[in-house]
């Protein structure tokens, strides 16, 4: 049986081709291929095989992409796999998912965005990873700055929150690695302005007292008004906009937990499924529909019962998608695709890749 495999790559500083080859343990067979490079920062890779795998190789410079040691993990993707997981999309904010032009990706929560006063709210989770680039930017707020926010600095060092052109900024604890899912939220209660992390309460703020955001939140991701500014980039899910303060014991009990739309206070709920209009749909009656600009919804792969954990790369639990391998690797690393007709569009940051034989 032939393997097809269809593969766009782009990636910030190069993208380097070594080799068109299959790897297989167990046979040798001819290949037949084609390179067609389309521009700076894209290469069509077309390859036709009847090996049973190939592979890529991801490497530790991506300055040099012949750099690699190669002494990373060996990782195997199997389309066949899919069935065997749970998927939830997410929103990937990613500098080159979409636009190869480094364009802002943003979502925008416009056409009717909730009034929630001086008692609210927010929370999502999220997954940061600027690759060593941006250093930080808003994850969520609006195009002024000015209503409640939440935003990194320094590679997420700094975590900054606030509204009406004022923000606190609180150092990220060293325990905490932004390169996993987390979960974070604020809360106003006219008073009292906290800021969580996984639940726990890592700074209390009064210098906002008796104070009410003048907008409300319209962005998720970063101001499109100029692309000078810092990009946020990473995942996001779960948005949460509430008109009334959460208790800690509420944040808890309910941060790893999906909701239905209706409950109590609950304004806008964006748990990133799509409508037929491209739209980021809001499951509270209020029904804002989110527009998105250059960003993606993708799957996440997550448990069933021989794979608690979501696929890890092993021939138990592979990834079903090159892309969800792609989301997981390190420098070294070697990806086997086994064998069947993939066709994915491969848009990823930073990354810098051979395709080896």
């Amino acid at each position: 049986m032939k393997n097809i495999i269809f593969i766009i790559l782009s990636t910030f500083l190069s993208l380097a081709i070594i080799s068109c080859g299959e790897k297989d343990d167990l046979a040798d067979d001819t290949t037949t291929n084609t390179q067609t490079f389309v521009d700076s920062n894209f290469c069509r890779l077309t390859k036709n095989t009847s090996s049973r795998n190939s592979s890529l190789i991801v490497n530790d410079r991506k300055s040099d992409s012949k750099s690699s040691g190669r002494t990373g993990r060996v990782m195997y993707v199997d389309k066949s796999a899919l069935p065997q997981y749970q998927t939830d999309n997410y929103l990937l904010l990613d500098g080159f998912d979409l636009d190869s032009d480094r364009g802002i990706d943003a979502v925008h929560l416009t056409n009717n965005p909730p009034d929630i006063g001086n008692n609210f709210t927010l929370e999502l989770r999220f997954q940061f990873d600027d690759g060593g680039y941006d250093g930080g930017g808003q994850l969520i707020g609006s195009a002024s700055y000015k209503a409640p926010l939440i935003s990194f600095r320094d590679h997420g060092k700094y975590i900054r929150y606030g509204f009406g052109g004022t923000t606190i900024k609180v150092e990220k604890p060293d325990s905490v690695n932004l390169e996993n899912w987390h979960h974070i939220a604020t809360t106003f209660d006219g008073t009292n302005y906290k800021l969580y992390l996984d639940g726990i309460e890592i700074n209390n703020s009064t210098a906002f007292s008796g104070l009410t955001p003048p907008e409300p939140i319209t962005m998720i991701g970063n101001n499109l008004e100029g692309k000078t500014v810092l990009r946020w980039l990473g995942k996001v899910d779960e948005v949460r906009i509430w008109n009334d303060t959460r208790t800690q014991g509420e944040i808890q009990a309910n941060m790893n937990k999906t909701m239905v739309g209706n409950e109590a206070g609950l304004v806008a709920y964006y748990p990133m499924d799509v409508n037929n209009n491209w739209e980021i749909i809001d499951k509270t009656n209020n029904a804002n529909h989110a527009k998105i600009t250059n960003a993606e919804i993708l799957p996440r792969f997550f448990d069933n019962s021989s794979c608690t954990n979501g696929p890890d790369g092993t021939t138990t639990c592979p990834y079903p998608t090159i892309r969800s391998a792609l989301d997981n690797v390190t420098s070294g690393d070697h990806v086997y695709i086994r064998q069947g007709r993939y066709t994915e569009l491969l848009n990823k940051y930073t990354l810098n890749v051979d395709l080896a034989g």
